[in-house]
Formats: structure tokens, sequence, C-alpha cells
């Protein structure tokens, strides 16, 4: 059996910025992987607009959604609060989802993106950071005994892989990176990981996992398919 997803990534909108998805729709599911809007009207309004075309939508919170917040974990709860609030759409911060057999992890991963930090956000989003990689870690390790789990997707909103900047690293880079978790996939069972924050669209394998990202910075911009093999 296969499943496909429409991943889409960083619409980085405003208040007073549109977002129009209709006619765009290949798949039943689609991935947004983090960095829609620092604007709570504007994640409900868009999360809303995408639960109407897809049966389901898994999100995962990006690093701009905190821009302006001086309490990370209340804007968390925030998001999730409107995530239970539209039926068909999935937070994937510290939660996983099993579809047909495939896992889907997910988490933000805090970016090393420099224009997300200013002064303590950048020691704040360090310890997410760490909490995150944990997650990752103990997760994939559970799900390698999971019976009903044959494939994993891993989902998150920053570069998981310093090999994905392609030589152009960030300017505080911290040398942690989300791919380590990788070690616990002994079963083999992780072939995808969608990802967000890189400035151009990416679809590569290395070590026979397909990094795949759909940044929205051209025009017209489309969702980027991806199917998985059950």
């Amino acid at each position: 059996m296969e499943i496909g997803f429409d991943v889409i990534s960083d619409l980085n909108l405003g208040p007073d910025d549109s977002f129009n998805w209709e006619g765009k729709v290949t798949s039943l599911y689609c991935i947004v992987a983090g960095n829609i809007s620092s604007d709570l009207r504007t994640i409900w309004q868009t999360l809303l607009h995408l639960s109407r075309l897809y049966q389901g939508v898994f999100y995962v919170i990006g690093s701009l959604e905190y821009k302006d917040s001086d309490d990370f974990e209340a804007t968390t709860k925030a998001i999730q609060r409107l995530g239970t609030k539209i039926h068909n759409v999935a937070i994937l911060e510290h939660h996983v989802v099993i579809l047909d057999g495939l896992a889907l992890v997910g988490c933000n991963g805090w970016s090393n993106d420099q224009k997300y930090f200013d002064g303590s956000f950048e020691f704040r989003a360090l310890n997410k950071k760490l909490e995150d990689a944990k997650y990752l870690k103990n997760s994939i390790s559970k799900l390698q005994t999971h019976l009903d789990v044959k494939k994993i997707m891993v989902v998150t909103s920053t570069i998981p892989k310093k090999e994905l900047y392609f030589g152009e690293l960030p300017d505080n880079d911290d040398e942690l990176y989300l791919d380590l978790c990788l070690d616990e996939d002994t079963e083999v069972k992780i072939t995808k990981w969608v990802f967000g924050t890189h400035k151009k669209i990416v679809d590569t394998t290395i070590d026979n996992v397909n990094y795949i990202n759909n940044p929205y910075t051209a025009k017209p911009y489309w969702a980027k398919r991806v199917n998985i093999e059950i």
C-alpha cells in the first residue's frame, strides 16, 4: 500500500497576507513543516483552510511561531488548542501519529537560523532543541518494536543534518543535529525525513534516508508530493 503526502513549509505569513491552496492538492494528506506565522490568528486560518482540502493535516510548529513569544510553553499550548478545534489537524509536537502502518514522528527541532534569534531567545531555543533531540531519540527507539509500525517518517521544522546545508552553515551553528536519533533506528524503519527552514527545495538521499523540504519561496508555489510504500 502506498500513502501520499503533500509537503509545504515556511509560508512565513503576516497578519495581512493571504494564502489560497485551492486547486493545488495532489494527495489525501498534507504535511506542514513549520514556520506558518508568528500570528496565532493567521496560523488558525491557514490550518482551517488546509483542513477543508485534505483528509488529514500534520503540522510541526516552527521557530517563527515563537518569534514574538515571551513564554514558549504558553505559545505551544495555544497552538495545540487550535489543533483540537479542527478535527483533521494533528499537531506533531512530541506526538506520534500511526497511519496504516506508518508512524509520523514530529517536533520543532529549533532552527539554527540567526533570523529567529535575539538575546535570551537563543538560549531558550537551545534548551528546547536538546529536549526535542531527546524526544526523537526515545520515540524512535520505542517504535522499533511496535508491531503496528512498518515505516517511520520524521517531520521537523529545522534542518536535521549538517550536510543538508550544502556548505551554507548558519551563523550560530551549535553543532547539534537531530539526525543523531538515526542511531536508534535499528530495524531501518526510517525512510523519509521531511523538514523546513531551508531556503531552497531539497530532495536528496543520504545513507538510505530521503530528506525532503519544500519552502514557500518560488512563485507560483506548488506542493511536493511524497509517497511511502508500506
